[in-house]
């Protein structure tokens, strides 16, 4: 027999009295792999406390741990095979596992109602798993799916699956891991969002008590926050209300403070939401300048004002900071004499080697292409190579294979840091919108709501 101690990570809040210490015997023959990691879910299923790896080898491993940690969902994750089992650990529980065969999941067995549940709940979901990787395939060629079509779609999954959980819920109290965990997948099954559906947003946020510590423990929150957004128009104005309903949830005493404020701040980021960086802005000035939850270190909060600071150097409705840059034969590109051309001008960032940009770029091509014949506009492209180490043969191929020729000018950045701090340009590829006179109708925008951008652009100037 094999004694392994575990070192707990120190996410552990005394001031809240969920404190387990478990250990867990395993039993594994024939196994493909020869390690295991022991591991608790936290937020989501990416962010997880490491724990252990545990060697399985003939006998029985006994993972014993003396520490206080919250009860939750843990799992062994199983590298070769890429297989996992999770199950229920809480105040002072003995789980005996055994796994026998290359089938993990499907010739299992473990003790406690609880955990044998668990156990079935995760097989069926297996024997589904066909519904998964045949939607992932109609993704892969290009099928468009709505959130009611896709709902639509996993119906017979979805189903299956809350009809089990709905019957394991009347075996445990409202305050059980199990119990928090199956109550939030069959609430976040039940939704299907709709942008227009403000009351089902409303009531959607307010079924769940985001500081229940537990939940913490599980892979939810993260779902419940993806869902709630997906109930928002993809507007910055928009999103602010909703990232303000969920701060105002989490306290900032609870672990998730900060896990939560990440997730919104990646949202924010995104290219998709139309004035993006407005809503990014909106959240740095409220949360982090002006907040007063001390969630992040100095340093952390030093770089987050520093981006601020950034990214409110250029205002919407105001001239953007003009650009002079040699083009491929050396010639010096005025970015403000070439929008003279135009009715308006899109300003792009990109690298060379960048798989993104190989494909955002062509795709905004083809979009600005067809949205200067329906809105009768002329559009220029001030296309910047932003990688200081590109070579010319690696600048000019990418112009060529892609066919970026038609009312461009294409000018390299090289190390000119002044005109990236103040164009936020440390990622690529990025899109700025400007008038004929320079001055700036959006930022960061995306192939999907330049329409929109153009749209609003017109409204402004009648």
């Amino acid at each position: 027999m094999q004694r392994i101690n575990i070192l707990l990570m120190c996410l552990i809040m005394p001031l809240i009295g969920l404190k387990a210490q478990f250990q867990v015997k395993i039993k594994a023959t024939n196994t493909i792999d020869s390690i295991a990691y022991l591991r608790a879910s936290i937020f989501d299923e990416k962010n997880y406390v490491p724990k252990d790896t545990i060697q399985l080898k003939k006998g029985i491993t006994v993972v014993k741990n003396d520490k206080s940690v919250f009860g939750g969902i843990y799992y062994l994750y199983f590298p070769s095979s890429k297989q996992k089992i999770s199950f229920i650990a809480e105040n002072k529980d003995t789980i005996n596992l055994i796994i026998n065969g290359p089938d993990y999941i499907n010739n299992a067995t473990i003790n406690g109602l609880k955990n044998r549940l668990f156990l079935q709940y995760q097989q069926i979901e297996k024997s589904l798993s066909f519904i998964d990787s045949n939607y992932a395939k109609e993704i892969a060629s290009g099928k468009k799916f709505g959130l009611t079509q896709k709902a639509a779609y996993f119906k017979i999954k979805t189903d299956s699956l809350t009809a089990f959980r709905s019957n394991a819920l009347k075996k445990f109290k409202p305050n059980d891991v199990l119990y928090i965990h199956f109550d939030a997948l069959n609430k976040l099954d039940a939704s299907v969002p709709n942008k227009k559906n403000f009351e089902a947003r409303r009531n959607f946020i307010h079924q769940f008590d985001l500081n229940t510590p537990r939940l913490f423990f599980t892979p939810n929150m993260k779902s419940i926050l993806m869902e709630y957004f997906s109930y928002y128009p993809l507007q910055a104005d928009s999103m602010i209300k909703g990232v303000d309903t969920i701060m105002s949830k989490v306290m900032c005493t609870n672990k998730a403070y900060s896990f939560v404020f990440d997730y919104v701040a990646k949202l924010m980021k995104n290219r998709e939401i139309q004035n993006n960086t407005e809503g990014y802005a909106y959240l740095l000035n409220k949360y982090i300048k002006e907040g007063k939850c001390a969630f992040i270190d100095a340093k952390q909060k030093e770089f987050l004002l520093q981006e601020l600071t950034q990214i409110q150097s250029q205002k919407l409705k105001d001239t953007c900071l003009n650009m002079v840059l040699p083009d491929t034969a050396g010639i010096q590109k005025d970015l403000h004499q070439f929008a003279k051309n135009f009715n308006y001008t899109l300003v792009i960032f990109y690298d060379p080697s960048c798989e993104h940009c190989k494909v955002e770029l062509p795709k905004m091509d083809s979009t600005i292409a067809i949205l200067e014949q329906q809105l009768l506009v002329k559009i220029g492209k001030y296309a910047i190579c932003n990688a200081p180490g590109a070579s010319k043969k690696e600048w000019s191929d990418f112009i060529n294979d892609h066919h970026l020729v038609k009312n461009y000018t294409h000018v390299q950045l090289g190390n000119d840091l002044p005109i990236r701090k103040a164009y936020d340009a440390f990622s690529n590829p990025l899109f700025y919108l400007i008038d004929r006179d320079g001055i700036l109708l959006a930022k960061k925008v995306s192939s999907s709501n330049l329409r929109k951008e153009l749209i609003k652009a017109f409204e402004h100037f009648k």
